[in-house]
């Protein structure tokens, strides 16, 4: 697969394409300042893509064009189309040959190609890297790649997901608070990540623990934050198989400081567990969505009056 070179900066012409208008209807939109620019020593108006995304949500503006790639093979012409199409399958498979692709800006530059066409986090984690990691998955299964293709994979996957971190809109803050942790010796954190990042993008303030967090340590991390809510990830079953037994322990901790906790991976929905001991158990970024959305209205709590910072 050829490099997939895509703006990370949009100009004017971009963004009339993105939309479908003129440059002078671009040029009045950002004259009237609703829509962000900077401009360059020649006076030429230059669009962050956060602030195109942000303009696109406040006025419902959807898409209705293509950005370009910088190159002109047939793989970027396929991801134009698909683009276009909302095919998720083609976009899947693009993941997939982009995440393998030997080159560490390679699917950064695709991830951010589907946000600047307003394929949103919940959309991106849900439809497209999610069944992308588990078609690498069964190609290493299969032998038809090795362990350091899938490793890489992985790695690119998380790699790729801070770069485009720093492009997404954030909501003004609701002054809410989550930890993030993978339980015990659990080392699969993209979907811990990508909820992580799904609640900052919504205006929480996020600590991130990340993988092989020891019980104790996730522990005390609430009881020094108190946050409102504990996001925990669990995909294998631990060695000494206590994993139940370790999450009413972590539970309890929770519940001392008033902290809901919610619970995600592949193995969540497996676990021999009290009726009520969690608050929710999302089996998607989309239902993370709908919990984190509702969490003030399920809770009782005015926005910005977090009971996360006590």
């Amino acid at each position: 697969m050829r490099q997939i070179a895509q703006k990370t900066i949009l100009s004017t012409a971009d963004v009339a394409r993105l939309f479908s208008v003129t440059e002078t209807t671009v040029k009045r939109w950002s004259d009237e300042g609703r829509l962000k620019c900077q401009k360059t020593p020649g006076g030429h108006r230059k669009f962050e893509i956060r602030n195109v995304v942000d303009f696109a949500e406040k006025n419902n503006f959807e898409p209705v064009g293509a950005l370009a790639f910088a190159t002109d093979d047939k793989l970027a012409q396929r991801i134009q189309v698909a683009m276009l199409g909302r095919d998720f399958s083609e976009l899947v498979a693009a993941f997939v040959e982009a995440a393998l692709f030997p080159d560490r800006m390679e699917l950064f530059m695709f991830l951010s190609y589907l946000y600047q066409h307003r394929v949103q986090l919940w959309e991106m984690h849900d439809l497209v890297i999610r069944p992308g990691m588990a078609e690498i998955g069964e190609r290493w299964i299969r032998g038809e790649i090795g362990v350091n293709h899938e490793h890489r994979g992985s790695y690119e996957t998380l790699d790729a997901l801070a770069k485009l971190q720093a492009q997404i809109h954030i909501r003004e803050s609701t002054g809410r608070s989550v930890v993030c942790a993978c339980m015990q010796d659990e080392l699969h954190e993209i979907g811990l990540r990508c909820a992580s990042y799904l609640f900052e993008s919504e205006g929480w303030m996020t600590t991130y623990l990340g993988a092989r967090m020891p019980d104790d340590a996730i522990a005390s991390a609430v009881h020094e934050m108190k946050p409102d809510v504990l996001c925990l990830s669990v995909t294998n079953p631990p060695a000494d198989g206590l994993l139940e037994k370790t999450l009413e322990e972590i539970v309890i901790a929770a519940r001392d400081v008033k902290t809901k906790v919610i619970l995600g991976g592949r193995l969540a929905s497996a676990l021999t567990i009290q009726p009520g001991m969690v608050d929710a158990i999302p089996a998607s970024s989309r239902e993370l969505l709908d919990f984190i959305e509702g969490f003030d209205r399920n809770n009782g709590r005015s926005p910005g009056k977090s009971g996360g910072h006590r």
